[in-house]
């Protein structure tokens, strides 16, 4: 339970955030393309870079944190029912530890306003100081 609750809450917010990035797209510029075919008009879906690059983030940042969270619960639950050398729960922890840092140097990296944000705030405390 400790790792499917995040995992369907992480889905179902992925999934409302791509849906809101395609409506956004549809909204600046049309993404259907009409091809006449026989007389019968079908449209086709064409996916955006913008689109591709958050499916690319959102699947980045999904398998972090599996990967980060469940290794720890699985060791937990092998300790359970088996006695674990404590270096491996300390070899999990980080491994989890690093999973979280890279989520968040992935978000430094590609979030260009938080990163304008935090230098701002970084400034004025220098600034006070």
């Amino acid at each position: 339970m400790t790792v499917f609750v995040p995992l369907l809450l992480n889905i179902s917010i992925n999934v409302l955030i791509l849906v809101h990035i395609r409506s956004s797209s549809r909204r600046v510029q049309p993404q259907l393309v009409n091809t006449v075919t026989n007389a019968s008009h079908t449209q086709e879906l064409k996916i955006t870079r913008r689109e591709i690059s958050v499916l690319r983030r959102m699947i980045f940042i999904f398998s972090m944190f599996i990967s980060g969270w469940t290794s720890v619960y699985l060791t937990v639950i092998i300790d359970y029912f088996n006695i674990l050398d404590p270096i491996i729960f300390r070899l999990t922890v980080i491994f989890a530890e690093l999973c979280l840092l890279g989520i968040i140097t992935d978000l430094l990296i590609y979030n260009h306003k938080l990163r304008q944000y935090l230098l701002y705030k970084i400034r004025q405390l220098s600034g006070q100081a």
